[in-house]
């Protein structure tokens, strides 16, 4: 009996250690399908007013992205592209920049909003350092691909 109990003992241990940790609800792939772009002058909605393809690929504390837009102000198609290292504290998603289509954004620090519904990602920044929006923001919605 007592042996019976002792291999018991292993084997809930053995299952016990041999579970995943938990993913977060951001990772996996996302398509991005509307959103709202800031310019200086103003604000235009996408795809409505101009074309815009995004795919956005979460891991545990890294980030891709890459696709391409054509701003009604364009005649051509423009890639974008990059990378970066990310932590996630409840809705606070906050990247550091490492690769991007805009050299000037490396090592950049973006702060935004982030809320995952069922297969739906939205996206609201750029927040300050104590995560509040400016009175204009942009929005970013994706939906999962994977």
């Amino acid at each position: 009996m007592k042996r019976f109990i002792f291999l018991g003992l292993i084997i809930v241990l053995i299952i016990g250690s041999c579970t995943q940790e938990k993913k977060s609800p951001i990772e996996g792939a996302w398509k991005l399908v509307y959103g709202t772009a800031i310019t200086k002058e103003q604000t235009f909605t996408f795809p409505d007013q101009f074309p815009w393809e995004t795919i956005k690929i979460l891991t545990k504390g890294h980030m891709i992205f890459i696709g391409q837009i054509k701003l009604p102000t364009d005649t051509v198609f423009k890639p974008q592209y990059g990378w970066a290292n990310y932590t996630l504290n409840g809705n606070k998603f906050e990247e550091i920049v490492k690769f991007h289509y805009v050299k000037g954004a490396i090592g950049s620090t973006i702060r935004m909003l982030m809320e995952v519904r069922n297969d739906t990602l939205i996206q609201k920044w750029p927040t300050d350092e104590n995560w509040k929006l400016p009175e204009k923001y942009e929005t970013q919605i994706y939906v999962r691909l994977d």
